[in-house]
């Protein structure tokens, strides 16, 4: 068994593994969009975190796709003029869009919402009814504004002029809604549902991680093994993680803790007995995670 603290992560200074950047995120503002008032500014928090999941302080890039809407300037958006644009915040091959709706009164949209969990799994042929709320800039809803309903590809679900979407066949698919040229935050949804799924550890942050996981449901239980060859670093507060991305501060924060490990080899959990709404389709990755540093030693992507 190999120890190590997680603290130690010199070997993420050489500069070319930083070409790998991960994800930029948007720290103070709701599903990745901002509504502002005429002559109204924004101080928009933003950071980089590289491919083993570590913030970054580095000089981000900020560009407004139309400035005569809307300008950016390290992080300050500024409303000039009615309508939509968007900025685009940038390092290296990382990037992540900002929404921006400049209104000029409490009579325009300024947001359209639907209020659901981001990623939906269905089966084939099942049907779901999305809802959007339609909101001025004082979070106020409008209730007589029209919403039109948008799905990307329609031969993988299709979505009515109500929202009611229907999975027509396999894959993954966003649909959202728009209101007076507005647009909502994108709920994604996957089409189909198996019976098991695979996924083989790969290293990260110079760390160890070998071994493979299995997710598989078993009379109506929802289980997660680990296989007999599983082998990874330890630390004080190494943890297994269901997650849909690989940094560790993401996964810590909107990841589901499975249980501590402290030993290599096999290892099974019952995730529908620690929460048994979650499905087999829900999340992308298994995820080894030093918690208290929000360090990921491994992940495996289950396919």
């Amino acid at each position: 068994m190999f120890n190590f603290s997680c603290a130690g992560v010199d070997v993420l200074d050489d500069p070319i593994d930083l070409l790998k950047g991960n994800t930029i995120v948007f720290l103070n503002t709701e599903s990745n969009m901002l509504a502002l008032r005429t002559g109204e500014s924004f101080e928009v928090e933003a950071v980089y975190f590289d491919q083993y999941g570590i913030q970054r302080d580095y000089t981000l890039i900020w560009q407004s796709e139309d400035e005569s809407i809307a300008t950016a300037n390290d992080g300050k958006v500024e409303g000039k003029e009615g309508g939509s644009t968007t900025v685009v915040v940038s390092y290296l091959d990382a990037s992540s869009a900002l929404q921006v709706t400049v209104v000029n009164n409490a009579f325009e949209v300024a947001s359209v919402i639907i209020e659901t969990p981001s990623s939906i799994s269905l089966n084939l042929l099942e049907e779901v009814q999305l809802a959007a709320n339609v909101r001025n800039i004082d979070g106020e809803t409008l209730p007589d504004k029209t919403i039109e309903w948008f799905t990307e590809n329609a031969a993988i679900a299709t979505v009515s002029s109500t929202g009611l979407v229907k999975a027509v066949a396999n894959g993954v698919v966003e649909v959202h809604a728009k209101s007076e040229g507005v647009k909502s935050n994108s709920i994604i949804f996957t089409i189909g549902s198996s019976n098991e799924r695979l996924g083989s550890f790969v290293p990260a942050g110079g760390y160890q991680a070998k071994g493979s996981a299995t997710l598989s449901n078993i009379d109506g239980k929802l289980i997660l093994k680990l296989s007999d060859d599983f082998q990874t670093s330890f630390a004080l507060g190494t943890y297994i993680y269901l997650a849909n991305s690989t940094s560790g501060s993401q996964v810590k924060a909107g990841g589901f803790e499975v249980a501590q490990i402290t030993t290599n080899g096999a290892k099974t959990f019952n995730i529908s007995d620690l929460n048994a709404s979650i499905t087999i389709d829900q999340y992308k990755y298994v995820i080894i995670l030093c918690k208290p540093a929000s360090v990921t030693f491994g992940y495996a992507e289950m396919n």
